[in-house]
């Protein structure tokens, strides 16, 4: 646990007042200060070269070790109140974001389950699914994971889950866009939906996922046609609303062309 971070119970519980974080979003409704845009643009640049590299492994066949060993089938859905909040909440947004929000579950659950990090499965599951929620209808001047946030409590609500454990759900959806996120700093929930989505959006860490479970995470959640342009113009949609937030940097940094550039038909 980072000096950042707050116990309560036994849940260890992210700064929410950080870079990214749920208080930090509802403030400042996700524009970004000068300071913060240089210390992006620094996690942004050694992310490209993670890429670079990783995108080399992935042409070699190269898997780290246990990569194999993982089955994207014995991944199930959390039997819970929660749950089913979760997957309604889900199938309100745009049918892109659907199956994209599936698939940055069972990545995120693979890249987890191979990095031996623990994570609430069931708190995880709702993350994963409404993480987007809030980029179906881009609102000028705040930032769609603010909404996605607000749904996902509203989801933990429904399902009588302590506000301490909701909280956690909401700051990783918040959290989930900032380049440069930790498990330590920034909790495995945040971790592991930004890199469930960016294995799915620009194949980021898609080297440390084997190809029969990238096979299988696609037969059970197809992309789709036209999945790249689709996700190319709500980042497009979402950076114009908020020209100062997140994905306005990422945007301008070349994200919507690693989106068409990921390892993907579509």
């Amino acid at each position: 646990m980072t000096t950042n971070e707050t116990r309560e119970g036994d849940i260890a519980v992210p700064d929410p007042n950080r870079l990214g974080g749920l208080e930090w979003a509802r403030r400042t409704r996700g524009k970004l200060t000068a300071a913060e845009r240089r210390r992006l643009l620094g996690a942004i640049a050694v992310t490209q070269a993670v890429n670079v590299y990783g995108r080399v492994k992935l042409a070699l066949g190269r898997l780290p070790d246990g990569a194999s060993s993982i089955d994207v089938r014995d991944f199930q859905p959390p039997d819970s109140g929660l749950a089913r909040e979760a997957e309604a909440a889900c199938a309100e947004q745009l049918d892109l974001l659907v199956a994209h929000s599936y698939r940055t579950w069972m990545w995120g659950m693979a890249l987890a389950t191979l990095d031996r990090e623990p994570l609430d499965r069931e708190l995880f599951y709702c993350a994963a699914l409404v993480h987007d929620w809030g980029a179906t209808v881009p609102v000028p001047g705040e930032d769609f994971t603010i909404r996605g946030a607000e749904r996902a409590l509203a989801c933990a609500r429904a399902a009588g889950i302590d506000p301490a454990r909701a909280d956690l759900i909401a700051d990783g959806i918040c959290c989930h866009t900032t380049p440069g996120v930790t498990v330590e700093r920034d909790g495995p929930i945040a971790y592991y939906v930004q890199y469930g989505a960016m294995v799915d959006g620009a194949g980021l860490r898609a080297w440390d996922v084997a190809p029969h479970n990238i096979e299988e995470v696609l037969r059970r959640h197809p992309r789709g046609p036209a999945f790249k342009r689709g996700l190319s113009d709500t980042i497009r949609d979402e950076a114009r609303a908020v020209p100062g937030g997140r994905f306005g940097l990422a945007r301008r940094c070349g994200m919507t062309l690693a989106v068409q550039m990921a390892p993907f038909d579509t």
